[in-house]
């Protein structure tokens, strides 16, 4: 898909790119170019691991600031022969990027500062004590019972815009405290303790018929998992096993031969999964991309950043505790579904997880992906949830 770039430049001066999921490669697919000269190009909170090359035909002899806060950019990949060409760059600003150290600030300095006076670099120097700290614990490491964690998929702008529509608290953007996550989120933290406990719904799941069921447990009960290391390691489940449906990938490519043996070697526990979805959403049946198959999953709050829909969760087994999806439906509500022995319909594009209480028990969850078109099938999700 083609990125066109004039469509986000504002008052003809400012080009915002900002959280836009965006990385050098939607560069290499074509771009078009805005003719105007402008003032200020801001690349923040993307998935850039350098400055896309096209960026620099943008500038002109005006005054421009250039803003990369919050990518992965690399000190080996960064354009500073460039940047240093630039006499009308005045503002540099690099925060965020924990991949640049002191050398990458040094070399900069040493670089760009003698030919152009006037230009202020800013960029975020961590100690190696405070990097190893800042780490973000995965899914399966959190506890799910802790707001914290349930909290902790949101990004540090959606943390930042929830204080504000929420709660009513605007932070200072001028300040370093805006973009620091430990200090957003200890702010919002804070807000929801004054506020109290966020309400629970509960729901219960579609039901499924008992011998669909039975013939479905027993499929699983044969299983023979795959010996290698979890399919999505960030996720807390003794077993974690993805299923691709036919026709979902690259034809002829190493990785959809791969998917179809697998499918091949799966295909009755497939089957019976698909005529089980079949049974309470045969649309939904006939269009999920992927069946993920795991055993004893436990919390793991996190959001599926590629689904463009809503997707079925079913839980099978014999446990009295567990068995529940909690999913965020706005910032003071949550909803928890039961899904043993029903179908739950989940939005995973915002924080969930699985409820577990005690002891974890065998359960078995079959979760179906939602379908991949996203020009023709992504379905918008809640305006109401920031």
């Amino acid at each position: 898909m083609k990125l066109d770039v004039t469509k986000h430049v504002v008052n003809d001066v400012e080009l915002n790119l900002c959280n836009n999921n965006l990385s050098e490669e939607d560069f290499h697919s074509g771009i078009k170019c805005p003719s105007m000269p402008l003032q200020s190009i801001d690349l923040s909170r993307n998935s850039f691991k350098f400055i896309p090359p096209q960026i620099f035909s943008y500038i002109t002899l005006t005054s421009l600031d250039l803003i990369a806060i919050s990518n992965h950019l690399r000190l080996r990949q960064l354009p500073i022969n460039e940047l240093a060409s630039l006499h009308n760059l005045k503002l540099l600003d690099l925060r965020y990027n924990r991949k640049l150290k002191q050398a990458a600030l040094d070399s900069l300095n040493e670089v760009i500062i003698p030919n152009n006076s006037q230009l202020e670099i800013q960029c975020t120097i961590s100690s190696q004590e405070e990097d190893s700290a800042a780490k973000k614990l995965s899914a399966c490491d959190r506890d799910a019972t802790l707001l914290q964690s349930q909290l902790e998929p949101l990004s540090t702008p959606q943390l930042a815009k929830r204080l504000e529509r929420t709660f009513g608290v605007l932070l200072d953007k001028e300040t370093e405290q805006a973009y620091n996550r430990d200090y957003v989120m200890a702010t919002l933290l804070e807000c929801y303790k004054k506020h109290g406990p966020r309400e629970i719904r509960k729901e219960k799941g579609i039901p499924v018929s008992k011998h669909r069921l039975d013939a479905l447990m027993q499929e699983l009960n044969a299983v023979n998992w795959p010996h290698t290391t979890r399919e999505r390691p960030k996720i807390k489940a003794e077993h974690y096993m993805i299923i691709q449906k036919p026709g979902s990938g690259v034809e002829d490519s190493v990785r959809t031969k791969k998917e179809t043996a697998k499918l091949i070697k799966y295909k009755k526990l497939f089957d019976l999964a698909v005529d089980t979805l079949a049974e309470v959403d045969p649309v939904f049946a006939e269009r999920f991309t992927a069946l993920a198959v795991t055993h004893n999953f436990v919390g793991s709050p996190h959001i599926d950043t590629l689904n463009v829909g809503p997707f079925y969760g079913l839980s099978l087994g014999e446990f009295s505790s567990g068995g529940r999806i909690a999913v965020e439906c706005s910032p003071l509500l949550v909803a928890e579904i039961d899904t043993k022995g029903s179908f739950g319909k989940i939005d995973g594009r915002f924080p969930h997880w699985y409820v577990t209480s005690g002891s974890v028990e065998p359960q078995t969850t079959a979760i179906f992906a939602p379908p991949p078109d996203v020009a023709q099938h992504w379905i918008p999700p809640p305006t109401f949830i920031p």
